[in-house]
């Protein structure tokens, strides 16, 4: 019976988007991209699964998009929070096995919201933003990025949009405008790596890198957001 009703409860939400509705972690206001005009509809709900476990839900259409880009889209964002929503089912179904007092009788809970970031007739650049709160002190927000070719039905490489970036470069932009706008961070400088352009989004002025809590910031600087303008990106292009 427990299995059943697992598998129906999954199958219901994966009809419709995951959203936070409420408890979102803080969020650090960069220099604005360019925003996309409102091509999505949004309709709100939420799924009680027991007495004090929900999960907010967001149906999501495209409704300026061809068929074929719409079953492309959803189908790519449906198969990376599948796993996402398995997961914290199962972890709220096994919570009765933790020893912990303070974990059972806490109530969980998973808030989704999505934001286009850029979008035109042939190009979407998307976030799913995740505040998951299952015990402890604060809940962990986690972020996917989706940058497509709506033309060709594909997803982007960040080298398709932003080919030959100096990371050293890049390291020293994120420092520079943390240190600006009195975020703190972990150390005096951001290291170059790899790891910096794990979450990136494009508009049509330039990059956007996202990095949630404790990638280069304490928790208390909350989720960071920083714009990169094209002007900037042209200064970091190696010309070799």
């Amino acid at each position: 019976m427990l299995k059943s009703f697992k598998i129906m409860l999954l199958s219901l939400l994966l009809l419709g988007f995951i959203v936070g509705l409420k408890g979102q972690a803080k969020i650090t206001k960069t220099a604005s991209p360019q925003l996309a005009p409102k091509k999505v509809l949004l309709i709100n709900d939420f799924i009680r699964v027991n007495s004090k476990d929900t999960i907010y839900v967001q149906t999501i259409q495209f409704p300026l998009m061809t068929d074929n880009e719409r079953v492309f889209v959803t189908k790519r964002i449906s198969d990376y929070r599948s796993s996402k929503i398995k997961l914290f089912i199962d972890a709220f179904y096994n919570r009765d096995r933790v020893q912990d007092q303070y974990f059972q009788d806490v109530s969980y809970s998973q808030n989704w919201r999505c934001e286009i970031v850029y979008q035109s007739q042939t190009e979407l650049s998307m976030q799913l933003f995740n505040y998951e709160f299952t015990g402890g002190a604060h809940g962990n927000t986690s972020v996917k990025n989706f940058n497509f070719d709506l033309k060709n039905l594909k997803s982007y490489t960040f080298n398709d949009k932003f080919n030959r970036l100096d990371i050293t470069k890049v390291a020293e932009y994120c420092t520079n405008y943390c240190v600006t706008n009195n975020i703190p961070i972990f150390e005096d400088a951001i290291k170059p790596s790899p790891q910096l352009l794990n979450i990136w989004n494009f508009t049509n002025q330039g990059l956007l890198l996202t990095f949630p809590q404790y990638t280069i910031a304490p928790y208390s600087s909350g989720l960071i957001q920083i714009h990169i303008p094209n002007e900037e990106l042209k200064k970091m292009t190696l010309t070799k």
